[in-house]
């Protein structure tokens, strides 16, 4: 009895401790939740506009969070600066919020680099939020409203084989498709055994719901976040990398039509969450992406950020910080140039 009023004595004293500490950090050093976007005179402001597939065009915004605070701009068309002009452009980069340039300044963006160093005009149709489905579809939205007729369209797939929460575009695919009514059934790969840690939905609204309720959650975020990542991204169930791959080639076929309805060439590169890289699953994201693209050469993008993966995201945002979207930028220049463009 002494002992079990002992255990139930610390474990109060322990609880008051963190409810105590808690408070504390809020008033000492506060964390805001997430992301925010707010336009030139401050007020809070939606970037985009769903139903139209673009950004709101014209806009000047700024992106707030533990880890940045960033201003940015759409052009006239409806994409994120800087246009690529009256003749439109000549090399698209269609991706999520990685390729958007999430906490980024519009030259910042991993596409603004590398147009800049190749002297290329170039359209940034980074769409936060987006899986492959509908980045097909703002793809043939850009193309058929703006009557562009670029050489060569750069698809960057954010993903992850290892993990399919949120984010990933092997997942967002899938829910994408389900949401169209096109989903076409996978078929579990020979060999593969269930696993995973339980419901993705579950697993990533506790965490979501942690970080918005506390404050040193966030804290430990700011300060740990790739390691974090690292150790709480539920790992893949069964079938659902399968689902995934089924999805994102689809759509990828869809990728192909247009090319050749349009008359570009395509390009499928890889960008890794920073816990792909830790984990050194980045090989398996890599060969996953190249199932689905089938035919089309995939380029995987981890090698640049390979000699300290965590100096290259920022910690809670999870995004490339400058000196990650810089090396990308770069990676891409070198193998343009090794082409001879």
């Amino acid at each position: 009895m002494r002992v079990a009023a002992n255990l139930a004595f610390s474990v109060a004293v322990l609880l008051v401790g963190a409810v105590l500490l808690e408070f504390a950090s809020r008033w000492l050093f506060p964390v805001a939740p997430g992301i925010q976007f707010y336009d030139s005179s401050g007020v809070p402001v939606e970037i985009k506009e769903g139903a139209l597939l673009r950004l709101k065009p014209n806009l000047t915004f700024r992106q707030v969070s533990p880890d940045f605070d960033a201003v940015g701009h759409v052009g006239p068309e409806g994409y994120r600066a800087p246009s690529a002009g009256a003749r439109g452009p000549e090399v698209i980069f269609l991706g999520d919020s990685f390729t958007f340039g999430q906490g980024l300044t519009d030259d910042e963006a991993f596409p603004a680099i590398a147009c800049a160093h190749l002297m290329i005009r170039c359209a940034n149709l980074g769409y936060p939020g987006t899986g492959t489905a509908r980045q097909v579809a703002i793809l043939e939205r850009h193309l058929q409203g703006n009557q562009w007729h670029p050489r060569e369209v750069k698809l960057f797939v954010f993903a992850m084989a290892g993990s399919l929460g949120a984010g990933n575009d092997f997942f967002d695919t899938v829910e994408e498709v389900r949401a169209s009514g096109t989903a076409t059934p996978a078929a579990p790969t020979a060999g593969a055994a269930p696993g995973g840690t339980g419901p993705l939905d579950w697993v990533m609204g506790i965490r979501t719901s942690v970080l918005a309720k506390s404050n040193l959650a966030r804290i430990a975020f700011l300060f740990l976040g790739p390691s974090l990542r690292s150790w709480l991204s539920p790992a893949v169930a069964y079938g659902q990398l399968d689902e995934g791959v089924v999805a994102m080639a689809q759509e990828l076929d869809r990728f192909r039509s247009l090319s050749e309805k349009y008359g570009f060439a395509t390009s499928v590169y890889v960008l890794h969450p920073v816990q792909d890289l830790l984990r050194g699953t980045q090989t398996d994201t890599s060969a996953a992406v190249q199932r689905a693209a089938r035919d089309m050469p995939v380029t995987d993008m981890s090698a640049p950020l390979m000699d300290d993966p965590r100096a290259y995201y920022f910690p809670y945002d999870g995004h490339f910080n400058p000196a990650g979207a810089r090396r990308i930028a770069e990676a891409i220049v070198t193998s343009e140039r090794a082409m001879g463009r």
